[in-house]
């Protein structure tokens, strides 16, 4: 491909993408969108998702849910905390948390954090 070739997308892939909502910006600086599988080719799948972003300095509030969660960390560095257990991530990590563990995201590295987030109901665990 020379550096005049845009690449273009083939219009059949342009059915699996899974469009976003309108983003929500928290008053702690967070901003979230939810995948909005209805208008996509996936409209019955068993979860839901989303991408947020915490930024530098910030931290999301404390969670707790009786849904099951993964994160997966896009972009940034950051420090978790589970149920007072704490550990670093960075691109690439992928974390679960079971239904109602506390959980809570710290941008504490200096650098904005993206982070998806697939849940769905808990069952027996």
């Amino acid at each position: 491909m020379t550096a005049r070739q845009v690449p273009r997308f083939q219009p059949e892939a342009l059915g699996a993408l899974v469009p976003f909502g309108p983003t929500e910006v928290e008053p702690d600086g967070v901003t979230v969108a939810e995948a909005d599988f209805a208008r996509s080719v996936f409209p019955h799948v068993p979860f839901k998702a989303a991408r947020f972003t915490v930024p530098p300095g910030g931290t999301s509030s404390p969670d707790q849910h009786a849904v099951q969660e993964i994160w997966v960390v896009h972009a940034g560095s950051g420090t978790l905390e589970v149920d007072g257990g704490r550990s670093l991530v960075g691109p690439g990590s992928l974390v679960g948390f079971a239904s109602q563990s506390v959980h809570e995201i710290f941008a504490d590295q200096g650098e904005e954090l993206v982070i998806y987030s697939f849940w769905w109901p808990a069952t027996d665990e």
